[in-house]
């Protein structure tokens, strides 16, 4: 089929996604600066953070959790403000909006498949020379699609949360894409 498009755009839920990322970091950098009690009484949390290892540690930990919370919720508003389908795919190749990849030809993808992490379908695109795109990526962006690699998943992995589009559905017309026009 010629000119054929298979767009995936991202619904205005993902707007949920981002105020609950914005109150967890509030609330956690909240407690980091005013040191905000947790509990009542003799709770197990309150005994916990009162010795000064505990108090070192948990510091630390919500810290690290406000940190990646304002992360999310800063990538989140990119998302928002930049209104791009997440994934457009046509005869020429697929475009990844969900990171800084950009345009994938079909001759460099050498495989596309489904893994489910945690309840959670993900579309993975296996490319011939990965290390051709991530030159694209952040420093930060980077670090987590080579950790990512590590543990067996692809630079380029798409999660349709969010979308309302049926991970199955949309793999099988990615994969069909490709198979014509590779």
């Amino acid at each position: 089929m010629e000119n054929e498009k298979i767009v995936v755009a991202q619904k205005k839920s993902i707007l949920l996604l981002y105020i609950i990322c914005l109150v967890f970091a509030c609330v956690f950098t909240a407690w980091l600066v005013f040191n905000i009690e947790v509990g009542s009484g003799g709770s197990r949390m309150k005994l916990l953070i009162s010795t000064p290892l505990g108090a070192a540690a948990a510091r630390i930990f919500f810290a690290v959790f406000a940190v990646v919370c304002l992360y999310a919720a800063v990538v989140l508003t990119k998302r928002l403000i930049n209104g791009k389908p997440l994934i457009i795919a046509d005869e020429s190749g697929i475009t990844d909006n969900s990171s800084d990849i950009g345009f994938l030809p079909w001759s460099d993808v050498k495989r596309i498949y489904l893994v489910t992490m945690k309840h959670n379908k993900l579309i993975q695109v296996e490319l011939e020379s990965p290390e051709k795109y991530l030159y694209r990526l952040s420093g930060l962006a980077r670090e987590a699609v080579g950790l990512n690699m590590k543990l067996g998943y692809q630079p380029i992995s798409f999660s349709l949360n969010g979308t309302g589009k049926k991970p199955d559905k949309i793999l099988a017309e990615l994969t069909a894409l490709w198979e014509r026009n590779k």
